[in-house]
């Protein structure tokens, strides 16, 4: 669509230089880690109506997804599991 398209020009810079940077940050497989450890508390959060933590945790879902494609569309299997699996020196 077209909304698609525009966000992924306007994302397109940060995109790069996070697939140029995330092997010495790890910042991607820490944020999916951070969300699947947060995914227990949806269905609470869901049940008390907490919406704000809702709302982030469908926003950094949708960055997840984003980030995701950039990667994918970008390198070879061997290079995003790499990026996935970033280990502290």
């Amino acid at each position: 669509s077209a909304d698609l398209k525009l966000l992924e020009e306007a994302t397109i810079s940060v995109c790069k230089s996070l697939v140029e940077k995330n092997p010495r940050t790890g910042n991607l497989g820490a944020l999916i880690k951070v969300f699947l450890s947060r995914t227990k508390e949806l269905k609470i959060s869901a049940e008390c109506q907490n919406h704000l933590f809702i709302w982030q945790a469908h926003n950094a879902l949708f960055i997840i997804c984003c980030l995701l494609k950039v990667f994918i569309s970008r390198m070879t299997e061997e290079e995003l599991q790499l990026h996935l699996t970033y280990e502290e020196k």
